[in-house]
């Protein structure tokens, strides 16, 4: 079940289509433009997204005056993130795939953190809960992302662990608390 929700899988099963399927030497081409289409699409996306989060990332440091523009800039990537991965898996398998029962929590967590960002920025302007879900938001798409990697979230727990020791360490030693 892991092999399968890794990202190397899906590029796999993206390049082995059944060549029994295609009939013709016409048909092996289209499908061929297929999978180039689909990873052109993924990369795109993907790239689409890097560059909204790069934009989003100016507006930090003057978060307060433009909370708006960095949760619209913030969300928008996000999306490109997510329709990146739904490029390389066909749009109904990555829908189907995000609302099984394993990923129904990241699903309700990250699209309700969207909602909330882009709620709380645009409806009630407050900037704080727009930053505080951008945050949520910031984690769920790292929780997202780490869970396609081979050995991915084992290593996201080493690396929780390790910064929370440091944390943790380095609270303790600054606060008299």
């Amino acid at each position: 079940m892991a092999e399968q929700l890794s990202l190397k899988y899906v590029v796999e099963e993206c390049e082995s289509e059944d060549p029994k399927k295609a009939g013709s030497d016409e048909e092996e081409a289209d499908l061929d433009e297929s999978k180039k289409q689909r990873i052109l699409g993924f990369v795109l996306c993907l790239l689409m997204g890097t560059f909204c989060f790069s934009l989003a990332c100016l507006y930090i440091p003057v978060l307060v005056l433009k909370a708006r523009k960095f949760a619209m800039l913030y969300t928008v990537g996000s999306l490109f993130i997510i329709c990146s991965f739904s490029m390389l898996w066909g749009p109904m398998n990555h829908i189907k795939h995000l609302f099984s029962r394993d990923r129904l929590p990241f699903s309700i967590a990250y699209f309700g953190t969207m909602f909330a960002t882009i709620y709380f920025s645009i409806w009630e302007k407050s900037t704080v809960l727009t930053v505080f879900f951008a945050a949520i938001q910031i984690l769920a798409l790292v929780w997202y992302i780490m869970s396609y990697i081979p050995g991915g979230q084992t290593g996201m727990k080493f690396f929780s662990k390790v910064f929370y020791a440091a944390a943790s360490k380095t609270t303790k030693t600054i606060l008299p608390v």
